[in-house]
């Protein structure tokens, strides 16, 4: 009972919220200030409701070379030097009957450590929430998309 009405009161707020997104990017974030973007995937989606993880990766790399970016394309294992970022790109999806709703979260970080501080600095982030898909598919390729103009062209 307890499980059910978490499922209700989670696809509640998604209806509420449902293909909200709202992106923006630093202005610093530009390939002469950035030595290398690594493209990271954190997938917490069930159900067969993203089912094209490895062409949103290389979909992602693929537009950040062409923004002019040098990116990784081997596993992250660990930041290269202090103008090192990742994109990561984050699902959390659902199936409820026979459609699928959940949110998707793009973000540009760096980790930084000095004077015996560490942390991470998000410099652009983008993020949607949907309901009713068949998957996720198709959406987080136009979400990349879409984030990528607002890269190439921050207007924040």
């Amino acid at each position: 009972m307890k499980k059910l009405l978490e499922h209700i009161v989670y696809t509640a707020s998604l209806l509420m919220f449902a293909t909200q997104a709202s992106a923006w990017v630093s202005k610093g974030f530009i390939p002469a200030n950035v030595s290398l973007v690594s493209v990271v995937i954190y997938d917490n989606a069930g159900d067969g409701c993203w089912t094209n993880i490895g062409e949103v990766k290389r979909y992602a790399e693929d537009k950040l070379e062409l923004a002019g970016f040098k990116v990784s394309r081997e596993k992250f294992q660990y930041y290269e030097d202090h103008k090192h970022y990742t994109l990561n790109i984050s699902m959390r999806s659902k199936r409820a009957v026979s459609a699928c709703f959940g949110d998707v979260k793009l973000q540009i970080v760096k980790y930084i450590q000095e004077n015996n501080m560490e942390g991470m600095y998000l410099v652009g982030q983008y993020s949607s929430n949907f309901t009713g898909a068949e998957n996720a598919n198709k959406l987080t390729l136009e979400l990349i998309g879409d984030f990528m103009k607002e890269v190439e062209d921050p207007q924040w």
